[in-house]
């Protein structure tokens, strides 16, 4: 990581979920952020000349080579698809070529990595994760547990629509993180150099990121009963939408895994890393369901 009073960082993925919470995080924090896009005009929309622009393809060695020139570290994220692992390893390959010093890889869950064989995306990610190893680069790799902003997002949804909440893994409890936290800890992967070593000589590896408790099925329903003033139920999902079969694939590989339990396990990365306890499911469902009916008075 350079010594610069305004680092340099290259976003990729920025213009999704989660890069749009970290790009102004980075601002906020005076570092000059460059974004990794398909799409300059979605870029200037989010963030106009508050950012440099990056246009490149994850396919296109060339344009990742002109994308890195000239950063000091990079934010590694994309989409999930069968390149993935091959189109993160450009990535790489063009930051180690330009010099970049250090690089923060947003990962999969850990229990979608270990032990290997269980998921097309886990495996994917861990391929990546051993390349960026042998590359040689500083680097942190972030394995967040499921995101409250992803699985339970459709909460808030159902609630309007009826009293109940679907889930796919009823009788298994998750340690959900908000994507928020993800944002924080990632600012603090990129440019707190100090507590990047004091973490690595804690304890080497992964950060493993997690929600400060593990909440199953049934306290949502608890949450959200006592927020709308009436009973919610658990009820499993309705027949999915078609969608693309690697990606039903992948989520339907998810959802074994964390109807076993793999998902409930807490870590106190978020705590160590923040200096505070991770934000809580309670606080988020209240946000979500700020604009969900109350049941009327009898």
């Amino acid at each position: 990581m350079s010594k610069r009073a305004e680092p340099r960082v290259l976003v990729s993925g920025a213009s999704g979920r989660l890069g749009q919470l970290l790009v102004p995080r980075l601002l906020a924090r005076h570092a000059r952020v460059r974004v990794l896009v398909r799409c300059a005009a979605t870029a200037r929309s989010l963030w106009g000349d508050a950012v440099e622009i990056a246009e490149a393809s994850f396919d296109e060695q060339a344009s990742l080579c002109e994308a890195t020139a000239g950063a000091d570290s990079l934010f590694l994220l994309s989409p999930i698809g069968p390149a993935l692992a091959a189109q993160q390893s450009r990535v790489i390959e063009a930051a180690q070529a330009a010099g970049l010093s250090h690089i923060v890889k947003l990962s999969g869950s850990d229990w979608t990595i270990n032990p290997s064989g269980l998921s097309l995306s886990g495996d994917a990610h861990g391929h990546v994760e051993q390349f960026l190893q042998d590359s040689g680069i500083s680097h942190v790799v972030l394995r967040p547990n499921a995101w409250m902003q992803v699985g339970l997002s459709r909460v808030a949804g159902d609630l309007r629509e009826g009293d109940a909440i679907r889930c796919h893994h009823i009788g298994a409890a998750v340690s959900y993180i908000d994507a928020r936290d993800i944002a924080d800890v990632a600012v603090q992967a990129l440019l707190n150099q100090r507590l990047v070593r004091q973490m690595r000589e804690r304890a080497p590896g992964p950060w493993v990121l997690t929600g400060g408790q593990a909440v199953g099925a049934q306290q949502l329903a608890q949450i959200a009963s006592h927020h709308l003033s009436r009973q919610i139920r658990v009820e499993a999902p309705l027949p999915a939408l078609a969608q693309d079969p690697f990606i039903a694939r992948v989520h339907g590989q998810f959802f074994d895994l964390m109807s076993e339990g793999h998902a409930a396990a807490v870590t106190d990365t978020v705590r160590l890393v923040l200096g505070r306890e991770p934000r809580n499911v309670a606080d988020f469902l209240s946000e979500q369901l700020r604009a969900v009916p109350i049941a009327p008075l009898s």
